[in-house]
């Protein structure tokens, strides 16, 4: 069915009006731009990485690797082509810049918010104004349960308040989410996970309110998993001395990529970051570019299909990798995961 041409009119006339096209006759499918993570196992499980122009929540237990998730992508934005300015909102005031520079972040080039004695409405209300300059094209809050509302920054400690931050966030999420739109700003809102005591049945819930998880298009929950050593095997809890740890990670909300549950992880060593390599092979398995049987892992041409080396072990495997030699093969790899991901 053809639309009319009175329909027509109508919807040129709406979009010269907006200055921009906001009605079209039918839809594409899912099709927003990403910000990548560098584990391309959570890139995997995230179609991606986290939607341009909308804003994700990070949020779960404490040390869950929230705010290290947020400075790997705010690393990956600002090597894209398109970046403009990135401003962190360091509520918290424990932003470590050598661990930051670590991840990869400029943090020489990044906004950094540290508040002292503002209110929540006084952070929100800077946040807006960075985005409607237009010249911010990522914004990340750290962290939404460490900030006071005007009303309980005003009384004291004896005087009962009620809603907490709930009511200015409520305005914030409709606010921000407008200007974002205008400007194709993205954001990350950090947040924490705590007792719900207002169930009956437990539980955790996080602050805030609903408004802001219903503005949120994309909500990733991080918890910290097993502790590994320097060749990434896994340690019992009771480690003294651990190499780094498994960053798990489930999205339990969704709204731009296909609606399938995913629950994933990626490797954290605390001496190097993220742990590329391993997480790159995993998705190879996954893929079937690496063939994995037993202890043994097979590399594959990608062309003839044939074995072109035989390695036992995970490390061999990434000493491999790291070989100067072999950093084409590498490269190829790279390609051949983010085009089956892409693709899927």
């Amino acid at each position: 069915m053809r639309m009319s041409s009175k329909l027509d009119e109508l919807c040129k006339q709406l979009n010269k009006n907006a200055k921009e096209e906001i009605i079209t006759l039918g839809l594409n499918g899912f099709n927003y731009q990403r910000i990548p993570f560098t584990s391309p196992r959570m890139n995997y499980c995230t179609f991606g990485g986290i939607p341009v122009g909308k804003i994700t929540e990070f949020y779960g237990e404490e040390h869950g690797g929230k705010t290290t998730s947020a400075l790997d992508i705010v690393a990956n934005y600002q090597q894209m082509p398109d970046a403009r300015a990135v401003l962190y909102v360091d509520a918290e005031n424990t932003l470590d810049a050598d661990w930051a520079r670590k991840l990869g972040v400029d943090v020489d080039n990044m906004y950094i918010l540290q508040p002292k004695s503002q209110s929540a409405e006084n952070i929100f209300q800077a946040i807006c104004d960075f985005v409607d300059s237009g010249e911010v094209g990522l914004w990340v809050l750290d962290s939404l349960g460490v900030l006071m509302s005007q009303q309980e920054y005003d009384k004291t400690m004896e005087d009962k308040t009620y809603g907490g931050i709930a009511k200015p966030l409520t305005l914030f999420s409709k606010k921000i989410e407008m200007l974002m739109q205008k400007h194709k700003c993205t954001g990350i809102g950090i947040n924490q996970e705590r007792e719900d005591l207002n169930s009956t049945w437990g539980g955790t819930t996080t602050p805030g309110g609903k408004a802001w998880k219903h503005v949120c298009s994309v909500r990733l929950r991080f918890s910290r998993g097993k502790f590994i050593d320097e060749k990434g095997n896994e340690l019992t809890r009771s480690a003294e001395s651990p190499a780094g740890n498994i960053v798990m990670m489930s999205m339990t909300k969704n709204k731009t990529c296909p609606a399938v549950a995913r629950v994933g992880f990626y490797t954290l060593t605390y001496a190097d970051g993220i742990d590329y390599i391993k997480d790159l092979i995993d998705v190879a398995i996954r893929f079937d570019f690496v063939q994995k049987a037993g202890a043994w892992y097979n590399l594959i041409d990608f062309e003839t299909g044939e074995i072109i080396k035989k390695l036992q072990g995970m490390q061999s495997v990434k000493e491999y990798l790291k070989v100067e030699e072999n950093i084409e093969y590498l490269k190829s790899l790279e390609k051949q995961i983010d085009y089956a991901i892409n693709n899927r």
